[in-house]
């Protein structure tokens, strides 16, 4: 429970990170908890209904959409992160009957580390630009790399005979499918790297400092001289040898 806490936690903080405020951010974290299991159908396919889960694509997706319009993402830059992260997706994820589609431990969080990596690289100097870059590559990557990609593989194998529809919802995990859990840990690594490589640096101010320091206190200071003795005249108007 102290884990989902966090993680819940966490996604408000990231919510904020990427340009909402905290109004915004605890109402889209709201929206994904209470109404986030709910797929819906989009259309039919051998015997499949193809459906989008409410909090784990179509609000990332809306949220994304939203970066874009503000223009906290550049199109260039959104195009380029998400063709690197669905790369990285699909070579790292495939289609089991059953299942859906599935990713071995740890290579799993790569498309993070990846979507972190190139957005802290893109925008350096300033993370509050890095971060919406960084979410949206992580979103947006995945889902076409993961579930775009692989959906013919799925869709493929015959649907189950329960005697109902089977339903093939993409993201249906919720705030814990990978679209969503990417585009969290995205954010939090390109944070993580933009600190440590701030203290990185700050370190290595410190060590110059200090090692100017030990240099002055080794350099010969020059005595205060002691002041001159007052010279008096004695009654003849001469001044002592």
């Amino acid at each position: 429970m102290l884990i989902v806490y966090a993680y819940v936690a966490s996604i408000e903080r990231v919510l904020e990170k990427i340009g909402f405020t905290k109004g915004e951010a605890g109402a889209i974290l709201t929206l994904t908890l209470f109404f986030g299991w709910i797929t819906i159908p989009i259309f039919p396919y051998n015997g499949w209904w193809v459906g989008l889960s409410l909090g784990g694509c179509i609000i990332p997706v809306v949220v994304c959409g939203i970066l874009l319009k503000s223009r906290r993402v550049g199109i260039a830059e959104g195009l380029i992160g998400l063709v690197i992260v669905a790369v990285v997706t699909y070579f790292l994820t495939r289609a089991e009957e059953g299942v859906g589609i599935v990713a071995d431990v740890p290579w799993a969080f790569a498309p993070a580390v990846a979507a972190g990596l190139y957005s802290v690289s893109a925008f350096w100097i300033d993370i509050r630009k890095a971060a919406p870059l960084a979410y949206f590559s992580g979103v947006t990557g995945t889902l076409v790399g993961a579930d775009v990609f692989h959906l013919q593989e799925i869709l493929s194998y015959a649907p189950p005979e329960d005697g109902g529809f089977a339903l093939l919802s993409v993201g249906g995990a919720n705030v814990f499918d990978m679209v969503y859990l990417t585009g969290i840990i995205a954010v939090l690594v390109g944070i993580l790297i933009f600190w440590a490589e701030r203290q990185k640096k700050k370190r290595g101010f410190e060590r110059v400092v200090a090692a100017w320091e030990k240099d002055l206190e080794s350099v010969p200071q020059a005595k205060a001289p002691e002041p001159a003795a007052t010279l008096r005249p004695d009654r003849k108007g001469r001044l002592p040898p």
